[in-house]
């Protein structure tokens, strides 16, 4: 009998000593916040993940992910992808090249949004000039289903290139409630946003 309160103190020590596999971090509403080399100053609080979409990536979100999510990514030179790459043999991720005209952007994102997702249903609704920190950029607005799901969902990202590196701010939501509720947030964060 000794032997059980012996046990449960090595397993309480173990699970306060274990660190957490992925951490979240507040981003406080109203105030500037360093996102990587970015800053931005979102309305309302959001979580960003530990866990990075990119070697230059950041992800937040204010429900969880399935709900909603905003991508950042500074800085990305050429050469490199947007996101981490996950089958290099089946499914390789695009590489960004800084000679890309603006209207070729549109067509990379998708490779790359595609890739990373494992995507087949992915539709560009719309694309069309944007500014982001005031460079001349891209809008692109999509729609796609992720594999063996039904459920439809939305995105618009800014993309811009500056001095031959490319930045990216990329929102998603479900088409039902969440993409329209918070679509105008995450373009008012995208407007917020500095290099």
């Amino acid at each position: 009998m000794r032997s059980m309160p012996t046990l449960f103190a090595a397993v309480l020590i173990a699970a306060v000593a274990s660190p957490a596999v992925a951490g979240w971090k507040l981003m406080p509403a109203k105030q500037p916040v360093a996102v990587d080399s970015l800053k931005v100053t979102p309305e309302n609080d959001w979580n960003q993940s530990s866990a990075r979409p990119g070697k230059q990536g950041r992800t937040w979100t204010r429900d969880g992910f399935e709900l909603n999510a905003i991508e950042f990514f500074a800085a990305i030179p050429s050469g490199q992808p947007i996101y981490r790459e996950r089958d290099k043999k089946r499914n390789p991720m695009p590489k960004f090249d800084s000679g890309l005209l603006l209207p070729e952007l549109a067509d990379f994102f998708e490779k790359s949004f595609r890739a990373q997702n494992q995507l087949s249903d992915y539709t560009l609704i719309e694309s069309s000039p944007a500014t982001l920190n005031g460079a001349k950029g891209l809008r692109v607005r999509y729609r796609y289903t992720l594999p063996n799901d039904e459920l439809t969902r939305l995105g618009e990202a800014r993309l811009a290139v500056v001095k031959g590196k490319l930045y990216v701010a990329n929102f998603y939501a479900p088409k039902l409630h969440y993409f329209d509720s918070h679509l105008p947030e995450a373009n008012n964060i995208m407007d917020t946003l500095k290099f």
